[in-house]
């Protein structure tokens, strides 16, 4: 009994020491927490391994634009164990393990959440005025990962059962969401909201939702909600998924709805959606986003651009609805203490070895075009935002055919492709440039081959190094 008292005692007291030791890291402006952000396939996992993989191997990596790098103060990097003991460890040494494997492959999209801490040793400017500084300090670096689909939640969260509905409704009568299940739509749209529900057959619609929700994403589009339908966590309780929008409510008034029967569609549904919100979506942002300092966003331009104009405005309209879940502003050491805010976010155009590096600029141009309404939320908010074009990993290397610039690479069944692509737009293309762009079909490449765990090889990569610099270079000094 005295053992376990004094082993809880101390325990309290290492987990006091620790988040004592945080508080003066950041009050020190000496740690950093990094949002990675991003819709589902933008390559959060491969692009997180990858970034992690370049500090820890930034004697062999190509990082000319990182400063650090440059000037030649980053002396080490080191791989910490988390702080926070509720979160898994991000997996990284199974991520580079896939990808300098025999053959290569990518590695698994995220399923959970998890994070990573990493410790940049760094060496100090000369001319510093106090003599007794050491010569060295250290920059602590935490990186958050989760699904993309929880991200899509966010906007739920000042987003009310009746209003979520009527969105919905007007969302699926769009196409391509009204031909993927018109069946389904239709009788959810049928539905009378003041009728006794089924339990029965709300189980059977919720599974048709689902599975409407499922093929909504393989369309490629982004507006995919509630995203935890597609990929519950690990302790998620099923009875809070229990729920499906109601689409007709829009000939209904607030006022009746609220008044209907415990036992009607609408309440029953309402209160599930509540529950969802509350008990899930709330404590998901609450933990991994009451400690961001900074936000990276990934965005596929590339594919969606390939999916057409529908799945564009998608797009856009989820980014708009996300950024605007997040505080943004500029703020004293002292007050990132008590209500941190981003004071730097970052979208980053994925995968941009798909294009020829002619067309790199333009990709970054279409990206801050795609992202301008959530970019002016956040300059609203007295921070400056950037756009950049980047690839995690270099699949692809520029050839000439016949006069022009193609890109070759290797299938996900290492057969040798090559292809020529439409001009990369810097804006909205016209409708026949459109249908170029829609025409082409991406191959879809495998991670380059001969990467040797063994020899700690460096990941080739496009432009990393200057979202590294943008997103720790002014706190390396």
């Amino acid at each position: 009994m005295a053992n376990a008292f004094l082993n809880r005692s101390r325990a309290a007291s290492e987990r006091l020491a620790r988040d004592i030791g945080i508080q003066i890291d950041r009050l020190r402006d000496r740690r950093l927490c990094l949002g990675v952000t991003g819709l589902s396939r933008s390559g959060k996992t491969t692009f997180i391994a990858s970034l992690v993989h370049q500090l820890l191997q930034h004697k062999k990596s190509s990082l000319p634009g990182f400063s650090p790098v440059m000037s030649g103060r980053l002396l080490d990097v080191r791989m910490h164990p988390l702080e926070d003991p509720h979160l898994p460890p991000f997996p990284y040494r199974d991520a580079w393990q896939q990808l300098s494997g025999q053959p290569p492959a990518w590695p698994e999209p995220t399923r959970d959440s998890s994070g990573c801490l990493l410790e940049l040793r760094l060496g100090r400017k000369p001319g510093g005025l106090n003599p007794f500084a050491r010569d060295h300090f250290s920059l602590w670096l935490e990186i958050r990962d989760y699904p993309g689909e929880w991200l899509l939640d966010l906007p739920l969260r000042e987003t009310g059962f009746r209003d979520w509905s009527l969105e919905c409704g007007h969302r699926f009568a769009q196409s391509p969401r009204a031909a993927l299940a018109p069946d389904l739509l239709q009788a959810l749209a049928q539905i009378d909201p003041f009728a006794e529900a089924d339990t029965a057959r709300l189980a059977q619609l919720q599974r048709a939702f689902r599975d409407f929700l499922a093929a909504a994403k393989a369309q490629g589009l982004s507006q995919i909600q509630p995203g935890r339908f597609l990929l519950p966590g690990r302790d998620d309780d099923a009875e809070l998924m229990q729920f499906v929008p109601l689409p007709g409510l829009a000939d209904h008034d607030a006022a009746a709805l609220d008044a209907a029967s415990e036992r009607s569609w609408y309440t029953l549904c309402r209160k599930r959606y509540e529950r969802y919100v509350r008990e899930l979506v709330e404590p998901f942002y609450r933990h991994f986003f009451s400690r961001i300092d900074r936000q990276l966003v990934l965005v596929d331009v590339v594919s969606a651009l390939n999916g057409g104009p529908a799945m564009i405005d998608d797009m856009r309209e989820a980014l708009t609805r996300i950024t605007d879940s997040f505080h943004y502003g500029r703020q004293h050491r002292l007050m990132q203490l008590f209500r941190p805010r981003i004071d730097r976010v970052l979208y980053a155009a994925t995968k941009i070895d798909q294009v020829i590096s002619d067309d790199h600029e333009a990709v970054r141009a279409f990206l801050a075009s795609l992202v301008s309404d959530a970019y002016r939320h956040a300059e609203y908010e007295g921070i400056q935002p950037a756009c950049e074009a980047t690839s995690a990993v270099r699949c692809s290397r520029e050839v000439e055919d016949h006069g022009d610039r193609a890109l070759s690479g290797f299938d996900t069944e290492g057969r040798p492709v090559g292809y020529v692509h439409p001009r990369f737009p810097s804006r909205l293309p016209d409708s026949e440039h459109w249908q170029r762009l829609m025409d082409w079909e991406i191959p879809p490449l495998r991670p380059p081959a001969g990467l040797s765990a063994r020899n700690d090889d460096a990941i080739p990569h496009i432009r990393l190094d200057t979202v590294l610099n943008l997103l720790l270079g002014d706190k390396c000094v």
